[in-house]
């Protein structure tokens, strides 16, 4: 027996008809094509503006906080103002003794909150927070355009040799 949706159909029926492994009913093909569709903007998807804080202290940013003239001002500056005898004269083994320092730079480039993160001993942790204090203001960091508050680690060596 032969069912109605396993019918034979007749070959003026097949003409427009799409060739397929499944049977099921659809529209007429007119052979008409959907026209384009138009595409507004670059295709760049940006990211949504997020109102960055500038007034928070930032610890990366996109060009950091630097000493005015760079590092050849900045080793010239602790050439003519660092005490770089003051392990020798309390006593310090022949090394290495290095101080990091934090500090921040404000906006406008002014030195605050300096202190030493560790202490190598010998003086050198009191020495490299004065000088950080008595140098001049620095250059401010920027991100996105602006000067902004920055939260700055310096290290400062120094040097103990064998006489």
């Amino acid at each position: 027996e032969v069912k109605p949706e396993e019918e034979i159909k007749e070959v003026e029926k097949l003409e427009d008809t799409k060739i397929g492994t499944i049977n099921q009913e659809g529209i007429k093909d007119e052979g008409i094509v959907a026209p384009p569709v138009e595409v507004k903007g670059t295709g760049v998807v940006e990211a949504p503006k997020q109102e960055e804080d500038y007034d928070k202290v930032f610890t990366v940013v996109q060009i950091p906080a630097e000493f005015p003239g760079g590092l050849p001002a900045w080793t010239k500056y602790l050439e003519r103002n660092l005490n770089r005898d003051l392990p020798v004269e309390n006593g310090a083994p022949p090394g290495k003794y290095t101080v990091i320092v934090s500090f921040i730079v404000d906006k406008t480039g002014g030195i605050s909150e300096v202190k030493a993160e560790n202490d190598p001993g010998y003086g050198t942790k009191d020495e490299a927070v004065r000088v950080i204090k008595r140098g001049p203001n620095w250059k401010p960091a920027v991100q996105n355009g602006r000067n902004v508050i920055y939260r700055h680690k310096q290290s400062i060596t120094f040097m103990v040799s064998e006489e």
